[in-house]
């Protein structure tokens, strides 16, 4: 089995006493003859399926709980994949605020740079399941809300009628105004496909011919569940 092990890092700190394996995300104990550290959800429980998971670090003659998902992000940096902001801006993983300049001149506010888990299961964490990415594309990614909600990202509904909005957190336009669209229709699923046009006018508006169709790409886009018949345009 292959086997790449580094001194643990988080937040921006190399912890000697730990490290942890990039091909199985397992983490060992140096200190005490390579133990591996038992992953779990929460404190106390063993390791559970769509969960965040973390391991024990005694520091200072303290436990301190420390996401795995984390640890692989920051020790690994340099082999894991990086989302188009991240590789455009040479972010680093942390909570690090950037002001950034877009290349079509808006004003980005980056407050978080973390690792993404691909296939949506926070448990998961092999190294080909993560991705280095900014809180806006990592929002982006994010399927529709739950319950009591539109099955339709980026759309509102009040008694059948949708509402399509596009808001860009923390992007401002050359006025100091966040930059948002909204706009009314008489169904969900007509809302929900011009979130789908709407996203990806706005995106190649504030990110540019080359950044725009990346971010396009990995963002989520919905899928209709019943034909709409009239032609959608935006005015």
């Amino acid at each position: 089995m292959k086997s790449l092990r580094r001194p643990a890092v988080y937040q921006g700190v190399t912890y000697p006493d730990y490290e942890i394996d990039f091909y199985t995300s397992q983490v060992y104990s140096v200190r005490y003859n390579d133990k591996v550290l038992k992953a779990s959800n929460k404190e106390g429980c063993n390791e559970n399926i769509g969960s965040y998971l973390k391991v024990t670090f005694c520091l200072n003659y303290k436990r301190t709980y420390v996401w795995v998902h984390s640890l692989m992000a920051e020790t690994f940096y340099d082999l894991l994949p990086k989302s188009p902001l991240v590789s455009y801006y040479s972010l680093l993983v942390g909570r690090n605020k950037h002001i950034l300049k877009t290349p079509t001149e808006f004003t980005f506010i980056c407050n978080q740079v973390c690792p993404d888990h691909i296939d949506g299961d926070p448990s998961n964490n092999h190294h080909s399941n993560l991705m280095i990415v900014t809180q806006l594309e990592n929002n982006l990614k994010r399927g529709p809300k739950r319950e009591g909600h539109s099955p339709y990202k980026g759309v509102t509904s009040n008694r059948g009628r949708g509402r399509a909005r596009i808001e860009t957190k923390n992007t401002i336009d050359q006025n100091g105004k966040a930059f948002f669209l909204s706009k009314s229709f008489e169904t969900e699923e007509e809302a929900a496909l011009v979130y789908n046009i709407i996203l990806e006018e706005s995106l190649l508006t504030i990110w540019g011919g080359d950044l725009g169709p990346k971010m396009y790409d990995l963002a989520y886009k919905n899928v209709i569940k019943s034909p709409v018949q009239q032609k959608l345009t935006l005015s």
